[in-house]
């Protein structure tokens, strides 16, 4: 049980660091400044990608998962805009897109 644990907890914080870099990072690639609420949803992403799977994935697996929910959640928050629906947590995205890729992650 203890390495199960530690596995969780090692691939939640994995997902979540590179979910919240990709985010950001993108975010300066495209706006061309940094947005910090882009980042912190972006460790919110991370945090929703990887939770269905945390505990069967390999740490490698975990960054490339946070990665494409940090992707995931930069494109989601432009389709609402586009489409005019209100949103200014972004929680629509979070939620319902980044947690409908962590249940494709699980496999």
């Amino acid at each position: 049980a203890a390495q199960v644990a530690g596995k969780v907890a090692m691939t939640t914080t994995i997902s979540a660091a590179s979910a919240c870099i990709t985010a950001t990072i993108l975010a300066k690639a495209v706006e061309g400044t940094f947005d910090v609420s882009m980042g912190l949803n972006g460790i919110l992403a991370g945090l929703v990608s990887i939770t269905a799977n945390c505990s069967v994935v390999n740490p490698w697996m975990a960054f490339i998962i946070g990665m494409v929910g940090a992707v995931i959640l930069y494109l989601g928050h432009w389709l609402l805009l586009m489409v005019k629906i209100d949103d200014p947590c972004d929680a629509c995205v979070v939620h319902g897109f980044c947690g409908m890729w962590g249940i494709w992650a699980t496999g």
